[in-house]
């Protein structure tokens, strides 16, 4: 446990990220069974948003040239993948009553999952 709080901020934000997500859709898969696809749908998808978002962060800090610009695209890139995802299935959901994602669970779990991330940043001063 030690090693995994002295890794880089966008390593441990991707690992916290990717286990939110599947604990959360762990939690309510079983809407499967009651023909409530929309919900762990919406979850797993506003996770993998984050996770590969932040998984992409890490690999640009990796790089010999670390490009601050990039990182600030990668972080817009995440909030406008939302924002349109989420227009596009209320689009859906109020105009042909296709329910496929749940657009309040999408936000909404986005935002769960985004800010647990920043457990990330506890014990930040012993990163080196």
């Amino acid at each position: 446990m030690k090693k995994f709080w002295t890794k880089e901020i966008e390593y441990k934000a991707c690992i916290i990220a990717a286990l939110c997500t599947l604990l959360v859709f762990l939690g309510v898969s079983v809407l499967f069974w009651f023909n409530h696809y929309e919900i762990p749908l919406a979850v797993l998808t506003s996770g993998a948003i984050v996770t590969v978002s932040w998984l992409f962060l890490y690999f640009n800090q990796k790089r010999k040239t670390h490009k601050v610009s990039l990182d600030i695209f990668f972080i817009y890139l995440r909030l406008g993948l939302i924002v349109v995802l989420a227009l596009l299935f209320t689009f859906l959901q109020l105009q042909f009553q296709m329910i496929i994602i749940s657009p309040i669970v999408l936000v909404v779990s986005y935002l769960i999952i985004s800010l647990s991330t920043l457990l990330a940043y506890i014990r930040k001063d012993s990163n080196v």
